[in-house]
């Protein structure tokens, strides 16, 4: 028994060193999701960019890229993305308009 905690303890710092080393080497996890474009929407495409890659974080925030940069889709990205309202067309109506 009296081996036994040493080893438990040198196992558990291991791995606990393994775990911050990887958050060290790999701080952020790749980002994933779909890409949607104009082409596939075609007259119903709302927004200002030609295409966009939609993903989801944590438990429910829909995030949207575009031009490098991250909006939120719904109220869970809300507090950490720009409004999505950013990327929409002045007038879904005139597929020509573009929001500044």
């Amino acid at each position: 028994m009296r081996r036994a905690i040493p080893v438990t303890l040198v196992s558990i710092g291991g791995l606990l060193f393994g775990f911050v080393s990887g958050l060290i080497l790999f701080p952020d996890p790749p980002r994933q999701g779909v890409e949607i474009t104009q082409d596939e929407y075609g007259k119903r495409w709302p927004f200002a960019v030609a295409r966009a890659r939609l993903r989801c974080e944590g438990k429910g925030a829909i995030i949207l890229t575009a031009r490098g940069d991250d909006y939120a889709v719904n109220g869970m990205a809300a507090n950490r993305y720009a409004p999505i309202q950013a990327l929409w067309k002045t007038s879904i109506l005139d597929p020509s308009s573009r929001a500044a």
